[in-house]
C-alpha cells in the first residue's frame, strides 16, 4: 500500500531530525559550559588581581608610617635606618607581599636646574659636573645639560643654544627622569648611566649628604675630587654624618661647603616599590612619598 511505504521512510526522517537535535543541544550545552568555565577563570583572576593591588597598597601605607615613625625618632637619615631596609618576600594568607624604600634626596633632582622656571647657573654647573664624573665627555656633557635647560625653561635665552633640540616640545618640571629619553643627546646608553644618580622631584629640593653617592657628592660639593668623594662615604659607612658641620669637617683640603647650596643630613623624597601576589596574579605598584611634614605625602602612585 501506497501509505505503509512511506511510513518507514517518516519514522527514518523523524530519528533523523531528533538525532541532530539532540547534537545541537548537546554543543549548545557544551559552548554554555565552556563560555562559564572561561567566566569562572577571569572572574577568579579578576578577584585575584584586585585583592593583589590591595595589598601591594596597603604596603604602601605600610611604608608611610614607618617613614613617619622615622620622622618622629631622628633628626638624620642614612642608610642604616630600618626604612633602608628591604622587606623580602612574606607569606599572607593565599599570597605573598614584598618591597623597598629608596632614598631620592640622595639623587640629583634635574628640576634644581630651574626652580620656578628660571635657570640656576649653580645647579646647571652641578649637574655638569655630575654628568663629567659619570664618563661623558666634556663637551657633550654641555650639550646635554643645555638640552636639560631647555626642557625646564621652554628653550629660553637662559638656556642657551640648544643644537637639534624642539623649542615647539613641552616645557616646565620633570615628573620622570624617562622624559629625558626625548631629549636631544640621551640615547639609551646615557640615560641608564644617569638614571641611578638622578631623580625629578619637586624643586628646590636638599641632597642628604648621608645617601648621595660619591658622583653626586663630588658634583655639589666644589672643590671635591672623586676619590676624595669615594673616600667619604666609605667612611660614611662606619659614621654617617650627623649634621653638615660634620661633614665640613670631614673633607679634605681644598674642598669646602661654602660654595655649595641644598645640602642636608635628611631626606624628604622616597620611592616606594611594592610587589603583591594573590593567588596566580602578582602586582607591583610604585610611589612617590613626600615627607616635608611627619606624615609622608603622596606625590604619585602608579601599577607600571
Amino acid at each position: 500500500m501506497p501509505c505503509a511505504d512511506r511510513h518507514p521512510r517518516q519514522t527514518g526522517a523523524a530519528i533523523v531530525t531528533a538525532m541532530v537535535a539532540v547534537l545541537l543541544v548537546a554543543s549548545i550545552a557544551a559552548a554554555l559550559l565552556a563560555d562559564l568555565g572561561q567566566s569562572i577563570d577571569v572572574g577568579s583572576g579578576l578577584y585575584d588581581q584586585a585583592q593583589a593591588r590591595q595589598l601591594a597598597r596597603g604596603a604602601v601605607d605600610w611604608a608611610r608610617n614607618v617613614l613617619a615613625d622615622d620622622k618622629r625618632r631622628s633628626a638624620v637619615d642614612h642608610a642604616a635606618e630600618l626604612w633602608a631596609t628591604p622587606v623580602p618576600p612574606i607569606p599572607v594568607e593565599e599570597g605573598e607581599i614584598a618591597g623597598e624604600i629608596v632614598d631620592l634626596s640622595g639623587r640629583f633632582n634635574l628640576n634644581n636646574l630651574a626652580p620656578q622656571g628660571k635657570a640656576d647657573d649653580n645647579a646647571a654647573a652641578q649637574f655638569e659636573r655630575l654628568l663629567v664624573a659619570l664618563g661623558i665627555a666634556p663637551q657633550r656633557a654641555q650639550a646635554l645639560r643645555r638640552a636639560v635647560l631647555a626642557r625646564l625653561v621652554g628653550a629660553g635665552e637662559d638656556a642657551g643654544p640648544v643644537p637639534g633640540s624642539d623649542r615647539s616640545a613641552v616645557s616646565g618640571p620633570l615628573l620622570d627622569v624617562a622624559e629625558l629619553a626625548v631629549l636631544p643627546g640621551f640615547d639609551a646608553p646615557t640615560l641608564a648611566r644617569l638614571r641611578p644618580f638622578v631623580a625629578a622631584l619637586r624643586s628646590p629640593s636638599k641632597i642628604n649628604v648621608n645617601t648621595a653617592s660619591a658622583e653626586v657628592l663630588q658634583a655639589v660639593i666644589r672643590g671635591l675630587e672623586l676619590a676624595d668623594a669615594r673616600a667619604l662615604v666609605a667612611e660614611r659607612e662606619r659614621a654617617w654624618f650627623r649634621h653638615l658641620g660634620d661633614l665640613q669637617g670631614r673633607l679634605p683640603s681644598g674642598a669646602s661647603l661654602d660654595a655649595s647650596v641644598g645640602l642636608d643630613v635628611q631626606s624628604s623624597f622616597f620611592l616606594v616599590t611594592t610587589r603583591a601576589r594573590y593567588g596566580r596574579v602578582m602586582v607591583k605598584v610604585e610611589a612617590l612619598l613626600e615627607r616635608s611634614h611627619t606624615w609622608p605625602e603622596v606625590v604619585w602612585l602608579r601599577i607600571p
